[in-house]
């Protein structure tokens, strides 16, 4: 018993540093794809005011059709917000603990059902776990924190139901349903399980009758809590039947029978291993891999009822992965090949390898370790390769399209990457490929959109209307378009018409820091000054972390005289964003007119920042110049590097400088 429990404390040891060890080069990842709407532009995770809103179906701020009722998912990222921002450390940290918990309940789920489970090959079934790079999108991605903690409420309360723990068992199953829908399945491996395992013998003793009207009243709260929970959702999302769904359920349930033996097969061969798998959608049972795929599942589902009573943990595992991808069948997902829906329904797999191996490992321990542990280390630099992968936007949508080239959203992420850092040709390939390659409503209308901003930003206005033109024809009220055509109308010279475009784009995505931005913008640049501090206010309502928000809020205030306020605005902004080169430098400017030293350390880092700029130069010259004693020769420099750089210095300053040299 002693022994058992050392190995038990080592196991758990074992497995923590390994998890951190795997995960550690994925710490300082940025956020990701759909982290845009789930964390870096939800409002309503940096409030806890709107707490209460996850229990009534929302989401998150960014405007995409509602269906997801996660609650307790969402709270974790507004801890996670509460207490680093931004900083996407603490969200990879978070994940990572996850993805331990869950290790260390598959190692207990394990030792439960198979209690004379050799300690190596438990262990060695674990790690596998921990390290199969299948798994690495669930971990690194922070979005996907859902799959890692709905696996962390069902596996516990399966385990606690097996020690008859039958109200806290229903308690976490009522947690799973809160963090994401896909918990459904919780009754359907219970009822599995009891089918399997649970031999019902009709006795008169009391002990049997107590544990079988224990069982009963179980089913009976674990039947009423999934009304209840459909119930609710039927409530809050009633009217989104009335929309109509993206594929049919027929084609959805070939398509996902397809899926599932697809993961099987990355589970063995981990390669292809991408955030987007083009996966072919079936409408007919006479496609060849559609028709195979059922036959395969059915025979599944027959080796479930005949290896129950020999091999019962097998049939277990075999369950365990089929019940859980059920609730894939049904709905019907824009991306029907995920890599992080598959970690949920991998307990089973696990369950069927520990079962699959035990005689292997007492006959061939030796062997079976030493091939174990190189297939452990093969994984654990795979994983590190992925982690890799996920460092940036730009070495993520590469490696997604050398994995696979046929995906039109991999393509567009890219081009926008590209767009970011400037490589404007790069973009437009980009762009025009996931055009190309576009089969959705998604991929046709992004592209175009975003290449009609890149035309924009190249003053290609009349490339930019006609794409603009092709894309509001496929989706007449997307918010984003109305943002890019209010960019149009500002570059040729028609604020009036952008100012009734973005106020459009405002009434569909009311949270739109950007647009209440660019309408404030407009506004200041009219005089209108209180109009512009309303809307520059409500941008950082929507995004408290926007510091160009705070920078223009500042602006405002200096326009107002309102120095100390102004100077209030530009220092929130330098904090949030370090590198923001016209905070900084408005902040110098307000400080040299307060006479306060700090500008000299803030125009120096605007010029860090911003080696090109010619009026940070100017400035700090007119600063060296007016101190006692003053500072010519320095003065002299940064003036001299003005003028280099094309800054047409006053006459009178020139002439002060130069006279006090000779």
């Amino acid at each position: 018993m002693e022994s058992s429990e050392r190995q038990d404390k080592l196991a758990v040891i074992l497995i923590a540093v390994f998890c951190f060890s795997l995960y550690l080069n994925s710490l300082w990842n940025i956020f990701a794809f759909d982290d845009r709407h789930m964390i870096t532009h939800n409002l309503y995770i940096k409030n806890i005011k709107f707490l209460p809103l996850f229990f009534k179906g929302y989401i998150t701020s960014y405007p995409m059709p509602k269906g997801m009722f996660r609650p307790l998912l969402m709270a974790t990222f507004s801890f996670n917000y509460f207490f680093s921002g931004l900083n996407p450390l603490g969200y990879h940290i978070t994940n990572i603990v996850f993805h331990f918990l869950n290790a260390v309940l598959l190692y207990i789920l394990l030792k439960d059902f198979k209690p004379d489970l050799p300690f190596g090959l438990l262990l060695s079934v674990v790690l596998l776990f921990c390290a199969h790079p299948l798994n690495t999108e669930a971990v690194t991605y922070i979005s996907s924190r859902s799959d890692l903690m709905v696996t962390m409420w069902i596996s516990l309360g399966f385990l606690i139901y097996l020690k008859r723990k039958y109200l806290l068992s229903l308690l976490l199953y009522l947690a799973a349903l809160l963090t994401k829908e896909t918990a459904i399945i919780f009754p359907a491996l219970i009822v599995s399980y009891d089918f399997i395992f649970f031999k019902l013998k009709v006795r008169s003793s009391k002990t049997d009758n107590r544990t079988l009207s224990s069982k009963v009243i179980f089913y009976i709260c674990l039947v009423g809590l999934t009304l209840l929970y459909l119930f609710y959702r039927e409530l809050i999302f009633g009217y989104l039947a009335e929309s109509a769904p993206i594929r049919s359920l027929y084609s959805n349930i070939l398509t996902q029978s397809a899926v599932t033996l697809f993961y099987l097969r990355l589970f063995l061969w981990p390669d292809p291993l991408t955030l987007h798998h083009v996966f072919p959608v079936f409408d007919s049972l006479f496609r060849p891999f559609a028709a195979v795929s059922i036959a395969v599942l059915l025979m599944v589902a027959m080796l479930i009822f005949i290896l129950r009573k020999r091999h019962p943990l097998i049939s277990m595992g075999l369950a365990w992965y089929l019940i859980c991808l059920l609730p894939k069948f049904y709905a019907r997902l824009n991306f029907v090949a995920t890599e992080h829906h598959f970690y949920l329904p991998s307990f089973g797999i696990y369950l069927i390898l520990a079962s699959s191996c035990a005689f292997i490992y007492v006959k061939f321990r030796r062997k079976f370790i030493i091939a174990a542990t190189g297939l452990i280390c093969v994984f654990s630099v795979l994983v590190w390769v992925r982690n890799y992968e996920w460092k940036d936007g730009l070495t993520l949508w590469k490696a997604a399209i050398r994995r696979d080239s046929r995906s039109a959203t991999a393509y567009n992420n890219l081009g926008i990457e590209y767009m970011r850092l400037g490589m404007n040709k790069e973009a437009e390939k980009s762009f025009r490929k996931a055009i190309s390659l576009s089969n959705s409503i998604s991929t046709q209308v992004n592209p175009r959109g975003n290449l009609a901003a890149l035309y924009i930003r190249e003053k290609k206005f009349k490339e930019a209307t006609a794409l603009l033109n092709e894309a509001f024809k496929i989706k007449p009220n997307y918010h984003s378009l109305y943002q890019i055509l209010g960019a149009l109308y500002i570059g040729v010279g028609e604020g009036d018409k952008a100012e009734g475009v973005w106020k459009e784009g405002l009434r569909l995505y009311p949270q739109s820091s950007t647009i209440q931005i660019n309408l404030g913008i407009i506004y200041l640049k009219r005089g209108e000054l209180e109009e512009a501090k309303e809307y520059f206010r409500a941008a950082i309502d929507s995004d408290p972390e926007s510091y160009i928000a705070y920078c223009y809020l500042g602006q405002v205030f200096e326009e107002e005289g309102k120095i100390d306020l102004a100077i209030e605005a530009y220092e929130q902004s330098v904090r949030i964003n370090p590198d923001y080169v016209t905070a900084h430098y408005n902040l110098g400017t307000l400080y040299a007119k307060k006479g306060d030293r700090r500008a000299f350390r803030e125009l120096k880092e605007a010029i860090r920042l911003k080696p090109d700029f010619a009026e940070a130069y100017n400035n700090l010259a007119v600063l060296y110049a007016s101190m006692h004693p003053p500072q010519l020769e320095l003065a002299r420099k940064h003036i001299q590097r003005a003028q280099a750089l094309g800054y047409e210095v006053k006459e009178g300053f020139l002439r002060y400088i130069e006279a006090e040299n000779e």
